[in-house]
């Protein structure tokens, strides 16, 4: 039997959290580095490994569809953006529910609608979903 004041992390707390998290840490990245609006939306790939994956930006989290109907909520922590040649290096620094920091590394190419590539993966090219 559970105890009313019980402090376990139920799904209904951990999303509660998870948005409150959010809320408070993208104010912070919005003012101090906005994400570019040519990152934002829904990054999909056709390599056979990812084919059910996808990663989807936006200016206080980014979200990682691991499978299915499952996912994975990261508050957007910092982004920090440098020139590579043709192609601009991205790293944005994310938190998982436990606070827990991250950071992903990519190139991103403007030829057609976009181009993400993982700086651990090359070969695999991202693209933007449309509108």
């Amino acid at each position: 039997m559970k105890n009313a004041g019980s402090k376990e992390m139920t799904p209904r707390r951990i999303v509660a959290t998870t948005a409150l998290l959010a809320t408070l840490a993208g104010c912070q990245a919005q003012n101090e580095n906005p994400v570019p609006d040519h990152l934002l939306g829904v990054w999909t790939t056709s390599a056979p490994r990812y084919a059910d994956r996808y990663i989807e930006i936006r200016h206080d989290m980014i979200i990682f569809g691991t499978g299915g109907d499952t996912f994975e909520l990261h508050v957007l922590a910092d982004l920090k953006e440098a020139r590579g040649g043709d192609a601009m290096l991205y790293t944005i620094t994310h938190l998982n529910h436990f606070g827990q920091p991250y950071s992903l590394s990519f190139t991103y190419e403007p030829s057609g609608d976009g181009i993400m590539r993982f700086k651990n993966q090359r070969e695999i090219v991202w693209t933007k979903e449309g509108p």
